[in-house]
């Protein structure tokens, strides 16, 4: 073989030819490709195939002969020379061993592909749609928020003989134990443990190592100093720290000390552990021993499958099979070939944030087999659920089914207007003058109302309507309409150097053309970067509403709200004339597609403005207990009511009362620990009086003398859209006690 002065070997030639045979009439030839590896598993040569024509690989040569692996498959667009060679694999490539001595510059060969292999190359395509989005609590509200620009992994789970056989004989040893246990009964769950320390009991673990450990991909970790990433919202001095990369090239990825970790469920445990103690092939298989169990097992996969959570969570091995990118509504399509494999895939999935050269697992669940969609249905839709505080969140945009040019109004916080009524279609034949403008269970508004709105943005770029205006005043007043004034923003974020910077946008209120407290319809996209929801309420919100100032207790009622539009220049827009669509949610459900009536149907535009109702009150609750009690009489200097019949009346007064109704109330006497007396309901009008009769028997039970707590609390029923007012809330608590009369 011809040496190089170097001492390197002349590179290597060989002729491939690849043929897909019988490729029938009307249907399209496969794209294949020819791929040549080292032993080591490195990409030597690459290079597409055309029909019909061959190509000519020119494969480097190392100071010493080596032999190349030379596959042909479907072409790929996998950069990762570890990825694509197993993927071969898996796939089921062509492949052929390839020695040096058997190559030289007229080396020819000719790769045919049967039909059944190529077909299934093409038919074993598997599309994985999904969504990443990030769950966090805004005014105790949880919430899910689309995560947008993160990279998804997708990893095949090894089917389960293959995992069964890696589950060490002693582990099988103490499931044996738990099926050829005699039944019944099951030993109690917990605190007895069934299998033997085997599924971990739930409850605090250690706390989480106060460092990070940063690795390069497929490196061990390094030691590092550590440092705030600069300009990250992420970053506080309570955040998690990053780390200082040492010198060196390639990408470098976060590993988090402590990651979320999710053990069994212990009732799921349990019946899985019944499952299979219970199925007679099984049971048959303990008696014969270690290894007729692991076989029988691998014959009942549906049965193996609940258990890998807990049994043996090293077994559980995955491979790479796609990758994919969320897009500003936090959706990602992945797809990968399943190859000639009959199996049904198993997926698991990770997902990681990049920030400049770093990768950051914003999602990365174990024990794996916990988290496994077992028996996936290829198209299936997946929902990934992170609370990663490096999560970066876009602003929720689920599909509007409305016309062209359309105005939405969608909620008061995150209750949508088709729970409110005189605003929602539902309720419209159940809505009176009484119960307009309250939510459809009754409750009222208070606290600072953030009205949200979207925007069509073919308004901006087609009809130049660039701003609108929102205005209150108080039903039946006879007064003039008031600017809402409130600041509102909305966030974007963007790189700056290797910082991710989050910056406000600010809607208004502005003055444009004379006209005051205008706010900006927001663009599709913001000046540079992307839109990020950086507070659920700020960047949700298009005006405030501050009905504890401007609609005072004594002022509660209905109020009514004025939406209008106005142009570039701060002109008014009559939205009808201009062919513009006041829209209504019909769902209450603001994160899937939103289904719109025609507000103009529901009475709610006027020349060419849209208004709608809500009922205020920001009044407060009372509650007071009355003293006890006894035939009658009150108690003693001690606290003390003195029995001398079972059937002696108690009188438990107590009141509970919202000047307009809108709370409800639990009432209660406790003996100990032990709740002896409740009663609940809606309260009334001041007083809102109360009166509970119980004997002195039904009070104390088998106790001769017992001390006695009331509690009284009182819930008020407004919100904010996003929860309830607990401020609004009034609670009282008093103490007695029972005991028999002294003798005479």
């Amino acid at each position: 073989m011809a040496r190089q002065r170097n001492g390197q070997a002349a590179a290597l030639r060989v002729h491939v030819e690849a043929e897909a045979l019988d490729v029938r009439e009307g249907e399209q030839h496969p794209a294949l490709a020819a791929y040549a590896f080292g032993s080591s598993g490195r990409l030597l040569a690459q290079a597409d195939l055309k029909p019909g024509a061959g190509v000519l690989l020119s494969i480097p040569q190392g100071a010493e002969p080596d032999e190349v692996r030379l596959l042909v498959g479907l072409q790929s667009e996998t950069k990762d020379e570890g990825e694509l060679l197993s993927h071969l694999i898996r796939v089921g490539a062509a492949e052929r061993m390839l020695r040096p001595a058997d190559l030289d510059a007229n080396a020819k060969l000719h790769v045919p592909i049967d039909r059944s292999r190529w077909w299934c190359w093409l038919r074993g395509l598997c599309v994985v749609p999904g969504t990443l989005v990030k769950r966090v609590v805004s005014g105790g509200v949880s919430i899910e928020l689309p995560v947008c620009g993160a990279e998804i992994e997708v990893y095949e789970v090894d089917p389960v003989p293959v995992i069964v056989h890696r589950i060490p004989d002693a582990i099988l040893d103490r499931l044996r134990d738990v099926i050829l246990r005699p039944r019944p009964p099951w030993p109690p769950w917990p605190p007895e443990d069934p299998f033997g320390g085997i599924v971990p009991r739930p409850g605090p673990g250690p706390d989480p190592a106060p460092f990070l450990a940063v690795e390069r991909a497929g490196e061990a970790p390094f030691a590092l100093r550590s440092h705030a990433l600069a300009g990250d919202p992420s970053s506080s001095a309570d955040a998690v720290s990053a780390g200082v990369l040492a010198e060196g090239e390639g990408e470098r990825l976060f590993r988090f000390a402590g990651a979320e970790v999710r053990g069994p469920d212990p009732g799921e445990a349990r019946a899985a552990l019944h499952a299979v103690a219970e199925e007679p092939a099984l049971q048959r298989a303990a008696f014969a021993g270690t290894a007729a169990l692991r076989e029988a097992l691998v014959a009942r996969p549906e049965l193996v499958r609940p258990l890998l959570c807990f049994l043996w969570p090293p077994a559980v091995t995955t491979q790479l099979v796609a990758r994919a990118t969320t897009d500003d509504c936090g959706h990602f399509r992945a797809i990968f070939s399943r190859g000639c494999s009959s199996d049904v895939p198993d997926l698991y999935f990770k997902a990681f944030r990049r920030l400049g050269f770093w990768r950051v697992p914003i999602y990365e669940p174990t024990p794996i087999a916990c988290h496994t969609r077992w028996n996936y249905a290829c198209g299936t839709e997946v929902q990934l659920v992170t609370t990663s505080p490096w999560a970066h969140t876009c602003p929720p945009c689920p599909p509007v089914i409305a016309p062209r040019h359309w105005v939405l109004a969608m909620a008061v916080g995150n209750t949508s207007l088709a729970s409110i009524r005189g605003t929602s279609t539902a309720l419209a034949p159940t809505t009176n003058g009484g119960n307009i403008g309250l939510t459809g269970t009754g409750a009222p508004w208070g606290g600072s109302l953030h009205l949200r709105f979207e925007f069509d943005n073919t308004l901006r770029t087609d009809l130049n309507v660039r701003y609108y205006r929102l205005r209150w005043r108080k039903a039946g007043s006879g007064n003039p309409f008031v600017d809402i004034a409130t600041t509102e923003l909305r966030h974007y974020g963007h790189w700056l150097g290797s910082a991710f910077q989050i910056e406000p946008y600010k809607l208004g209120p502005q003055p444009v053309g004379g006209t005051a407290n205008l706010y900006e319809i927001p663009p599709a996209l913001p000046p540079i970067g992307q839109w990020v929801i950086a507070d659920a309420v700020v960047d949700t919100s298009s005006g405030t509403f501050l009905s504890a100032s401007f609609a005072p207790p004594a002022e509660a009622g209905l109020y009514e709200f004025e939406l209008a539009l106005f142009d570039g220049a701060g002109a008014a827009v009559n939205a009808t004339t201009a062919g513009i669509s006041f829209r209504i949610p019909e769902t209450t459900d603001l994160t899937a597609t939103i289904p719109t009536a025609d507000a103009a149907a529901l009475g709610l535009v006027a020349a060419g403005r849209l208004f709608f109702t809500l009922h205020v009150d920001n009044n407060a609750c009372s509650a007071s207990i009355g003293a006890p009690l006894l035939n009658g009489g009150a108690a003693d200097a001690c606290g003390v009511l003195h029995w001398g019949s079972s059937a002696d009346v108690v009188s438990l007064p107590f009141a509970a009362s919202h000047p307009n109704g809108f709370a409800t109330f639990s009432f209660g006497v406790r003996r100990g620990v032990t709740d002896v007396l409740t009663d609940s309901g809606a309260v009334g009008a001041p007083p809102g009086s109360h009166l509970l009769t119980p004997t002195a028997g039904a009070l104390l039970g088998n106790c001769p003398i017992a001390g006695f707590a009331e509690w009284l609390d009182v819930d008020a029923l407004a919100t904010d859209g996003w929860s309830r007012l607990s401020g609004y809330d009034a609670d009282d608590l008093r103490a007695f006690v029972l005991a028999p009369e002294e003798p005479s």
